[in-house]
């Protein structure tokens, strides 16, 4: 009995781990993100995703330590699109207009040679 419940435990871990921001994928839309905060290793990415209502505006700020690469994307089929394309900065300011019913990524990868410290604000432009 034991042994089941400790696998089953790793089990449901390891697919929360897999499943990365596909989790977020039932959620129809959210609130802002405001003064988000994470660490992101040397080599490593930080996704933050969710699914707006096409025709909200989205608006983005964040602030990292050293210069990230950044860009909001999403998929359709097999493809990614850039909604937001690639650009390496310490600071960003900019918005979208959500087009599609897809799941939008923001993604920061730390190519710098130690971890950086990132914040980020994410909001629904209100009408």
């Amino acid at each position: 009995m034991r042994k089941d419940l400790i696998a089953f435990v790793v089990a449901a871990a390891a697919a929360l781990i897999i499943s990365g921001c596909a989790a977020k994928d039932e959620k129809v839309s959210h609130g802002d993100f405001k003064g988000e905060t994470v660490t992101i290793s040397t080599g490593d990415f930080y996704e933050a995703c969710d699914k707006w209502t096409p025709g909200e505006k989205i608006n983005f700020v964040f602030k990292s330590s050293k210069p990230v690469s950044f860009d909001v994307h999403y998929h359709q089929q097999e493809e990614k699109r850039y909604a937001i394309e690639q650009t390496v900065t310490d600071t960003f300011e900019g918005s979208i207009t959500v087009e599609t019913k897809d799941v939008y990524c923001c993604m920061w990868q730390n190519d710098n040679p130690k971890y950086v410290t990132l914040t980020y604000d994410m909001s629904i432009e209100k009408e």
